[in-house]
């Protein structure tokens, strides 16, 4: 279990979004030490297992060298609903480098080395409140944990198999924004396809976990949305926004929620999704945004426990799955 730190006083004035991202940086490099001391503690085995943030490699050859092995491993190890994750193109992972902290969880058998988990956390701050169709806010600093994805397998040099991965990705994730929250006030985000229970259980669970280690946590839905097109009908399943409340401020209803998508008809399933959602929640308001051609509505409600939500998906996430993009394909860079 790690020591409590003291709390220190939130700063009043807001630094420019450029210093809050070096901010950002410097805790999420912090906790990647602490995230590799704690895994390997909790799994004997796992010695050869690595957290590091990606923009900690310093050697110009290795850093391009990952971003093909990262656009690879995405590729190759989502295969599953289309709808329940973008997977991120080369240009897409040179821009987050740039932009935001990734951290990579990795193999390593003394020769080379193989990512076998990634997550990227984006950081916004917006002067207008549609800014983000998706969470409408303005001038609050939001951190949203994207592209959490693990490879499926993972065993140590014995064969036995290496779990919690994943788990871990989030609880890093969610560790260094508790630390910086302390300091600047923010808020952490994660979008869930409605019918997504592993990424629900997974983010959850590391909920529960953090909150066992003393972490003054909680996790609650403050909302969902829904992509339209130009016809009026829903593109995708709507998508749960879940929030880590990094206070454990909030006052949720004592209850179990289930969103049960059992009846849904195959030939009208986004919208009957969406009808579900509409009776198991309360909506407080409402965002209605153009987005390219589409038209993004966000459904504020009263928070729902995330802890206490149960989905019965049946068979709604069945029969869209992804076929990898890069099979037989040898990434390489070429310098000209």
């Amino acid at each position: 279990m790690r020591k409590k730190k003291k709390v220190k006083p939130r700063t009043q004035v807001y630094a420019n979004l450029s210093d809050l991202k070096i901010k950002a940086f410097k805790y999420y490099n912090k906790e990647m030490e602490e995230t590799e001391k704690s895994f390997r503690n909790k799994n004997k085995d796992a010695f050869n297992i690595n957290f590091y943030l990606f923009q900690s490699i310093k050697e110009k050859t290795k850093l391009v060298d990952k971003i093909f092995e990262l656009a690879y491993f995405y590729d190759q190890n989502f295969t599953g609903n289309k709808d329940f994750m973008h997977i991120p193109n080369i240009k897409q992972i040179m821009q987050n480098v740039y932009k935001y902290p990734i951290i990579l969880a990795t193999q390593s058998n003394g020769i080379e080395e193989e990512i076998v988990g990634a997550t990227t956390v984006k950081i916004e701050r917006n002067k207008s409140i549609l800014r983000n169709p998706y969470f409408p806010t303005k001038n609050e600093t939001v951190l949203t944990i994207t592209g959490v994805l693990t490879k499926q397998n993972i065993v140590d040099g014995f064969g036995n198999r290496i779990r919690g991965i994943g788990r871990e990705l989030f609880k890093s994730a969610i560790r260094a924004a508790y630390e910086f929250n302390k300091t600047e006030k923010v808020r952490l985000v994660s979008e869930i396809d409605c019918r997504n229970q592993n990424s629900l259980k997974a983010i959850s669970g590391a909920v529960k976990e953090l909150k066992e280690e003393d972490l003054n946590i909680n996790l609650y839905m403050p909302g969902y949305y829904e992509i339209i097109n130009t016809n009026g009908n829903l593109k995708e399943a709507p998508t749960f926004m879940v929030e880590v409340d990094l206070n454990d401020s909030k006052t949720l209803e004592n209850s179990n929620t289930l969103f049960s998508y059992l009846n849904c008809r195959n030939n009208e399933l986004f919208s009957d999704l969406s009808l579900v959602l509409e009776k198991s929640t309360v909506e407080l308001k409402q965002y209605t945004t153009k987005a390219n051609e589409n038209i993004v509505c966000y459904h504020q409600i009263a928070p729902i426990d995330a802890l206490k939500v149960e989905l019965e998906v049946g068979t709604t996430a069945m029969g869209n799955e992804r076929v990898p993009a890069l099979s037989g394909i040898q990434l390489e860079f070429v310098n000209a």
